[in-house]
């Protein structure tokens, strides 16, 4: 009889190396979430490919390119869209807004909170597990908005002399004391009418803050 771990690895002896890249990184998603990044190993998760070290070294050298690799997949689903709406941006407030349902949905989906979880829980531990989740998460969304809020601050629609620190500023006005309690697993991940609330109600805060005032005549 064919096990399954072994009809697995047939399968994906089937597929093209792009497919299995993918299949790769969906399963090491898992295993990081389940296990922490401390326990897994290249070991458990060619287990789990049902194939063998050597073929998952063919892919990855090392249990950290791998997760960087896992980190940057998770983090294109978020960045692309919001590349294309930072390139067509307009009105600050709109893309705030549109900025800021997106990140803090995109925060509280199962797979980003059990990122969260394990980079507070091994951070310490682990460095490169902190580094490479502020470079593919927190650091690539600042830098995104960051060139965004410095555009509008040259054309005079915005008082925003330091646009790094205000998109950092921003982003934790988004998470707030939500993002906290959702991600200690006190209260379940938000609807899309909670996230609009939240996100509302940060981005009228921060337009105030960063609105133009010309001076007297």
């Amino acid at each position: 009889m064919v096990t399954s771990q072994a009809a697995t690895a047939q399968r994906l002896g089937r597929t093209s190396p792009d497919e299995r890249r993918e299949h790769i990184l969906a399963v090491a998603s898992e295993i990081f979430a389940r296990e922490g990044y401390g326990v897994s190993s290249m070991s458990s998760i060619a287990a789990r490919l049902g194939g063998s070290k050597a073929t998952l070294y063919k892919y990855f050298s090392s249990k950290e390119e791998l997760f960087r690799a896992v980190m940057q997949r998770k983090s294109e689903a978020v960045i692309g869209p919001l590349e294309e709406m930072v390139g067509n941006a307009r009105d600050p407030e709109a893309l705030l807004s549109a900025f800021g349902r997106i990140f803090l949905n995109r925060l509280c989906q199962p797979d980003a909170l059990d990122i969260h979880r394990t980079v507070h829980g091994e951070g310490q531990r682990f460095p490169e597990v902190a580094k490479t989740f502020f470079a593919y998460g927190p650091d690539a969304a600042y830098a995104l908005l960051t060139p965004a809020l410095e555009r509008f601050h040259q054309e005079g629609r915005i008082d925003c002399p330091d646009p790094r620190l205000a998109a950092e500023q921003f982003f934790a006005m988004v998470r707030g004391d939500l993002h906290m309690r959702v991600s200690s697993g006190l209260i379940p991940p938000p609807g899309e009418a909670e996230i609009e609330r939240q996100v509302s109600h940060a981005v009228g805060i921060f337009v105030r803050g960063i609105a133009r005032r010309d001076p007297p005549a």
